[in-house]
């Protein structure tokens, strides 16, 4: 079966072969640059099937594994009385399985997948995905929130709900649980090629008892840029189907990861709500 490449993809190949023959290539040269066109537009074409179109907002963007759907938001009140209780208005993203409200959400998504869960177990056939930041620690410094410790503290915080205790350093390997290790993203060919690899802190969580009655694992990677900390957390089954595929996801959803490191101002705006180019990856 001949594999084809989206319209779009298969333009930009043509004008690619038209530059080459305009400029005389030689064979050898034009064969290289047909070999390397096509792989990236395979990659591409990969990244656009395996994940969601680009989410963005607080000045990052990214695009999550196909499975999940994004939660909304809560709806917040647009009376003045109304906006001054903003604060007191429940947000159903967070983890309350978990018995805690997590700082800094900045979003969150939800899937249903396929794990080995006893009848009609929802909780167990559901996955989680949740984006944090310290974007809003930034704008809340002169509440006792220090943004530079924000990622120490989510840590904490998740994993004192379920148990765990890491410990220090992260000189783990991705192999074992519940020990920090270092992961560049894209670790090699080809998709190193397509963008320049980046230095996460991670983790997987597995808590030794079931949380709400459901054996549970968590697959964490941090960001620390001079200014803005992120940090993505998947809460899945333990019991989940290779099938989903979701480690190989989240990784590929970390390469799409791009982020603005730039402090948002009180009052004001970080510059633009996009990812700016100097921490894109």
């Amino acid at each position: 079966m001949i594999r084809r490449l989206p319209r779009t993809a298969s333009v930009e190949l043509a004008l690619v072969l038209l530059t080459c023959f305009a400029s005389g290539c030689g064979a050898k040269k034009y064969e290289e640059r047909l070999a390397a066109t096509s792989e990236y537009f395979e990659y591409k074409d990969r990244i656009n099937t395996e994940l969601t179109p680009a989410w963005s907002g607080r000045g990052i963007s990214l695009q999550v594994p196909g499975q999940f759907a994004l939660v909304p938001p809560p709806s917040q009140p647009d009376t003045e009385e109304g906006e001054a209780n903003a604060s007191l208005v429940e947000d159903h993203r967070q983890p309350h399985y978990l018995g805690i409200e997590l700082p800094g959400l900045v979003s969150a998504w939800k899937a249903n997948v396929q794990a080995d869960a006893e009848g009609d177990d929802e909780q167990g056939r559901t996955a989680y995905l949740y984006l944090f930041s310290n974007y809003d620690w930034h704008l809340q410094s002169g509440e006792g929130n220090n943004p530079s410790t924000y990622l120490s503290e989510l840590e904490r915080q998740v994993t004192s709900s379920i148990g765990v205790f890491l410990p220090e350093g992260d000189g783990g390997t991705g192999a074992q649980k519940n020990v920090r290790y270092r992961e560049t993203i894209p670790s090699g060919l080809p998709d190193s090629k397509f963008g320049p690899p980046q230095d996460f802190t991670a983790v997987t969580l597995s808590p030794e008892i079931p949380v709400s009655d459901v054996p549970l694992e968590m697959q964490m990677y941090e960001w620390a840029g001079s200014q803005i900390q992120v940090a993505l957390l998947m809460v899945y089954p333990a019991s989940v189907s290779p099938q989903e595929d979701l480690q190989e996801r989240l990784r590929l959803t970390m390469q799409t990861l791009a982020v603005a490191d730039q402090a948002p101002r009180a009052g004001g705006t970080q510059g633009g709500n996009g990812p700016g180019p100097a921490r894109s990856f």
